[in-house]
């Protein structure tokens, strides 16, 4: 691999300039923002790299497409990459323009930079220097470019998956970074709770129902309930320590009326609950269900609605021992540490592959920032590590 390496170490200015390439695409997402002009600049770069490109416009979803690119070699099985191009709208405090990439000291700042524009172009990176030394895989290599990742991935890659237009032995996507590659996530339940009263005037609130004390009271249960769940711990390893607990926030949305003289006839607000993959999609949902309409009985008068907007379960991967010992050894071969594998707070698209049974690992250049009142960045380092780390993997795995 010192050929492979050493040529990737001496293309860092063209990585730092494909990263950009795709970033200063505003591929915002809501709504889905130019991605026929990210999928042509992806389309050129794979095919430059030596892949063969399919384009897979998404049924009933309006300006949705997939990109597949391949790299048949005839082997039995495929090892498969994937990627989405989307990236979320820039709240929070930014000193520089999302869309307008530039480098500062070793990083490179701009919105997705770090989900996941880097990491595609580590991908595109990777096949590039082992075709440049005429280096073949020991398996099929598919790649997939898919939209709508930040907002559930049924009109992206989740469609390719229910769909059979993926080719996957194997899975590769988004995850950690550094020793640590992902094997997982935790199960996600976001719901609306809508409560309504009944309307009267601040001067004679006996004639109303308020809403708004409702929520209140229903925000109280759910208080009780995440003091008891914070307390659930999965036996598998993360990242970060804290993010082993289960965990619930409430408030991330809430509305209501804005006016002061009123008694409120309807209020709501938001719950995201993140569980373990030792807990079950159902007791979870019976819980806040059973929490809130404690609030039902206790309030004449309340009528509640709650509408689950997103629910997915938990993923783990299946243990595949050839394909995690590979990766175990390309990150030892490239940062001389031991690998971890452990699963992440936040869901990925992988998830849509391991319900499937696929062994899916997940694995993606350092960065900061997508979610901080800050600038989003990706280290330059880390994308030429990452970089080799994914040309190790192409090369030698394969059973």
């Amino acid at each position: 691999m010192d050929k492979v390496f050493n040529y990737i170490s001496r293309r860092r200015e063209e990585a730092i300039q494909l990263v950009r390439s795709l970033v200063s695409i505003r591929t915002v997402n809501p709504p889905g923002e130019n991605y026929e002009k990210i999928i042509n600049l992806l389309d050129k770069k794979c095919r430059q790299a030596g892949l063969a490109t399919k384009r897979m416009p998404v049924p009933g979803a309006k300006g949705r497409v997939c990109l597949l690119a391949d790299w048949n070699i005839g082997a039995k099985k495929t090892l498969h990459i994937n990627g989405h191009y989307d990236v979320v709208p820039c709240a929070g405090g930014w000193h520089s323009q999302p869309f307008k990439p530039f480098l500062s000291d070793g990083k490179i700042y701009g919105r997705g930079t770090e989900d996941m524009k880097g990491g595609i172009a580590c991908y595109i990176m990777a096949v590039s220097a082992l075709k440049k030394y005429k280096i073949l895989p020991k398996c099929n290599l598919q790649f997939s470019f898919t939209p709508d990742e930040e907002t559930g991935g049924s009109t992206g890659f989740g469609y390719l998956v229910k769909k059979g237009l993926i080719k996957a032995d194997y899975g590769i996507g988004e995850g950690y970074s550094g020793a640590y590659v992902s094997c997982g996530n935790k199960g996600v339940i976001w719901l609306n709770v809508e409560i309504k009263g009944r309307p009267a005037h601040g001067s004679s609130p006996y004639k109303g129902v308020n809403s708004f004390e409702g929520m209140v009271a229903a925000s109280n249960e759910l208080i009780k309930l995440n003091e008891k769940i914070s307390k659930r711990k999965t036996s598998y390893m993360t990242q970060d320590e804290k993010d082993r607990l289960a965990t619930m926030v409430l408030g991330g949305a809430a509305w209501g009326p804005e006016k002061v003289n009123i008694v409120p006839a309807c209020a709501g607000f938001s719950i995201d609950r993140r569980f373990l993959p030792e807990e079950n999609i159902n007791n979870v949902k019976k819980e806040i269900f059973e929490s809130i309409n404690k609030v039902k009985r206790k309030i004449k008068g309340l009528k509640i609605n709650i509408k689950i907007l997103n629910e997915q379960d938990s993923a783990v991967s299946k243990t595949n021992p050839a394909f995690f010992g590979c990766f175990r050894k390309g990150i030892k071969e490239v940062l001389n540490k031991d690998a971890k594998f452990a699963i992440m707070a936040g869901a990925t698209d992988m998830r849509f592959l391991m319900a499937k049974g696929t062994p899916c690992l997940g694995y993606a250049p350092q960065g900061e920032g997508r979610w901080h009142a800050d600038d989003e960045y990706v280290s330059v380092k880390s994308l030429i590590d990452t970089t080799k780390v994914f040309a190790y993997m192409f090369e030698n795995f394969g059973e």
